[in-house]
């Protein structure tokens, strides 16, 4: 064999080297491609439908629209994706989707996949809402319906409070300051309504913890209607990942578990996220002001100087204008800085 027969040779292993190179590229972009969309329909979907509750005003009280809601996350996923005129391909994506949690104010609905077996001997499946599940939290002086905001809901069930009410409704504040509310204080000072910090910790937590639980129980239970359709992917919400999903958790917000969806030129990747967004309706920071010996200064909710201090004023307020009628000046964990901001 010739040298120029060697040289042949190489050149047709190395294009064929170069081409299934370039072939392999392609189809790794094409894949983050579709990964990417799939994304980014997602997040697009989930922001359309929470923004439906902030436009419409349909929040809090039971007047939220669930279906409403559906349909809008649902158009909106269906229309990024192409498939809005697809009926087989929305039924496919929505499989892959086994639990939906819409959080209110005062509560949270599930919708989620069940099956029933029907007056004729059939099985059936079909998606549905729960009812509205609160925020609920139990400890030896009450049982507690925490809220988005101060509101909370007791149930003395100790007739701690001594008033009549079984059941009663309010600012959690009120049971700090209000005369009504005077032996109790003295009597169950260790109890979490007493104490701010106690308070927003237990509350949020008992909040985080109770939708992680309802997401693992919806989305594990969903491995059964997945089989059915022939699905042999093995549904499980990962846990101590709230990052992921509670970054809206003090609004009323929406968590959408998209799991195991296959995709790639051969479908044999597998998509999960767990999407989540806020309307940004409920509940902004409080301040506190600190006196101090010839003026005021006002902090914002969360600085860390608010617990070292022993000289805040007893009332908080909803807005640094309020703040500014006193003539405080400003924490550096307030954005105007260190001086008193002018009012428009």
């Amino acid at each position: 064999m010739k040298i120029y027969h060697f040289a042949l040779l190489f050149l047709i292993f190395f294009l064929g080297a170069v081409i299934k190179t370039d072939v392999s590229i392609g189809k790794l972009k094409a894949i983050e491609n579709e990964k990417e969309e799939i994304r980014t329909s997602l997040s697009s979907a989930t922001s359309d439908a929470v923004n439906y509750l902030s436009k419409t005003g349909s929040y809090g009280g039971g007047a939220i629209n669930k279906q409403e809601v559906l349909n809008t996350f649902f158009t909106s996923l269906y229309t990024s994706l192409g498939i809005i005129s697809d009926p087989s391909a929305q039924a496919e994506i929505e499989i892959y989707i086994p639990v939906i949690l819409l959080c209110d104010v005062d509560g949270y609905y599930v919708y989620y996949y069940d099956e029933y077996r029907a007056a004729d001997g059939n099985t059936y499946v079909e998606r549905m809402w729960t009812e509205k599940k609160p925020y609920g939290y139990e400890d030896e002086y009450f049982i507690y319906r925490f809220s988005l905001t101060d509101m909370v809901y007791l149930y003395d069930k100790n007739n701690l409070l001594g008033i009549d009410e079984a059941v009663i409704g309010s600012d959690y504040k009120e049971f700090q300051k209000n005369p009504l509310y005077a032996d109790f204080r003295t009597h169950n000072n260790s109890c979490i309504l007493l104490n701010d910090e106690d308070y927003e910790i237990i509350r949020k937590a008992t909040i985080m913890n109770k939708l992680e639980e309802e997401m693992a129980y919806y989305t594990s239970k969903h491995n059964l209607i997945a089989s059915r359709q022939g699905i042999t992917y093995s549904f499980s919400f990962p846990s101590g990942k709230q990052d992921e999903w509670a970054e809206y958790i003090e609004d009323v917000n929406i968590i959408v578990v998209f799991q195991g969806y296959p995709y790639g030129p051969d479908r044999d990747y597998t998509y999960n996220k767990i999407a989540s967004a806020g309307a940004n309706i409920v509940k902004n920071p409080r301040y506190y002001v600190e006196e101090k010996s010839w003026y005021f200064l006002a902090h914002i909710q969360g600085c860390e100087k608010i617990a070292e201090s022993t000289t805040l004023l007893e009332d908080t307020f909803d807005t640094i204008e309020e703040c500014v009628k006193l003539g405080a000046y400003c924490c550096e964990c307030i954005e105007h800085g260190a001086r008193v901001p002018e009012l428009k």
